[in-house]
C-alpha cells in the first residue's frame, strides 16, 4: 500500500482515480481513522509539488471513480468544509496548510495554480 504523507496528514493511498501526462493525478486514500479522502494534484513545477486533500464521503469516492462527479467539485465541497494543502519543496515536505474550501476560489484567483 502507497503512503501519502505530508508534515503532519498521513494517508493511505487505495486507488489511482486519475493519472494521465495532460491531467491531473487524483487518488482515493483513507487516514488512521478509515475516513475517506480525496488528493487532487494542485500543482508541479519543477521541485515543487502541491496536492489538495479532502475529507470526503464514500459515496463522493464513487462518484468521482465512476466519473459522475468532477475532481475539483468534489474538493471545493468537501465533507468538512476545509482541505489540507500539502507541499513538498526540493523533496522535502513543508507544513500543511488547512484552507476553507470558500478560500479555494481566492487561491485560484491569485495565481497559485489552484486547481479551481
Amino acid at each position: 500500500m502507497l503512503k501519502f504523507c505530508g508534515f503532519e496528514l498521513e494517508l493511505n493511498v487505495e486507488t489511482v482515480l486519475e493519472r494521465q501526462p495532460d491531467r491531473r493525478a487524483v487518488f482515493s486514500a483513507t487516514d488512521t481513522l478509515g475516513e475517506h479522502w480525496l488528493i487532487v494534484e494542485e500543482a508541479a513545477e519543477g521541485d515543487r509539488v502541491s496536492w489538495l486533500c479532502a475529507p470526503v464521503s464514500a459515496r463522493m469516492l464513487e462518484l468521482v471513480g465512476s466519473g459522475r462527479a468532477a475532481a475539483p467539485d468534489a474538493v471545493r465541497h468537501s465533507r468538512t468544509g476545509w482541505v489540507e494543502v500539502v507541499r513538498v519543496i526540493g523533496g522535502r515536505t513543508v507544513p500543511d496548510q488547512r484552507l476553507l474550501c470558500s478560500e479555494l476560489v481566492t487561491r485560484a484567483g491569485s495565481g497559485t495554480g489552484a486547481l479551481v
